[in-house]
């Protein structure tokens, strides 16, 4: 009887804040094609080949460092991973706003890929510790 009473409460307070992040990484991704918009290759002297190396570089943070981030939020704590990478993960992106040169973007574009890397598996693994495999079937798809 308290496990029907737990499920729908796991259901309004977990998954609108895996939605959320979720949305924010899109947001993320798009970052720099905003800032592009904006005009910020004009101001950095960004030719096309350095755009396409500054996205390529936000890729290969994520790459490289997404099975290291999803082992970590298996073998420790999925909770403090989360909540380091999101708040260093807004500190970077931040960091874009004010960017003065063209190494400081690519560093902070790296560091951003690096720490959503570590974010997207460890939220995967939310629906696996918080609910029953009946649930989690539905869990899932939701993200």
């Amino acid at each position: 009887m308290k496990s029907q009473t737990i499920a729908p409460k796991r259901w309004w307070f977990i998954m609108p804040i895996v939605f959320i992040t979720y949305s924010l990484a899109y947001l993320d991704r798009a970052n720099f094609s905003f800032a592009s918009a904006a005009g910020i290759n004009d101001d950095l002297g960004i030719t096309k080949g350095m755009s396409s190396l500054l996205g390529a570089l936000f890729f290969l943070g994520y790459f490289f460092f997404q099975i290291p981030g999803a082992v970590y939020a298996e073998r420790r704590s999925v909770k403090k991973l989360i909540f380091w990478c999101l708040i260093l993960w807004g500190g970077c992106a931040s960091l874009t706003g004010v960017v003065s040169n063209l190494p400081m973007l690519a560093a902070i574009r790296f560091v951003l890929g690096v720490l959503e890397a570590a974010v997207m598996p460890a939220m995967l693994l939310y629906p696996s510790h918080w609910f029953p495999n009946s649930a989690r079937s539905r869990a899932n798809p939701f993200l």
